[in-house]
C-alpha cells in the first residue's frame, strides 16, 4: 500500500495520530484540550506509548474513532459530558 493510498484512499482515516503539542489538530481542527475531553469521556480510541520506568510518554489517537465521533455529532448524536 502506498502513502498516497493511505492519504487519499478509503482508509485515509485508519491511522494513529499524535496530539498536537499546542494549537489544533490539523485534520479535525479540534484543540488538544477538546481531544483530551473526548479521551477522558471514553469517546475515542487512544493509546499511551510509554517506555517501562518512564513517567512520560506519547499519547496517540486512532483518527477514525475521532472522525466517527464527529460524524455522530453531525447527525445529532452524543455530546461530551
Amino acid at each position: 500500500m502506498s502513502v498516497t493510498s493511505l492519504i487519499d484512499g478509503p482508509g485515509r482515516y485508519e491511522r494513529w495520530i499524535r496530539l498536537p503539542s499546542r494549537g489544533y489538530e490539523p485534520t479535525t481542527g479540534l484543540s488538544r484540550a477538546h481531544i483530551y475531553q473526548l479521551i477522558n469521556a471514553g469517546k475515542i480510541k487512544t493509546a499511551s506509548l510509554r517506555q517501562p520506568g518512564k513517567l512520560t510518554g506519547v499519547r496517540v489517537v486512532w483518527l477514525k474513532s475521532l472522525m466517527d465521533y464527529i460524524e455522530r455529532r453531525a447527525q445529532g448524536g452524543e455530546e461530551v459530558q
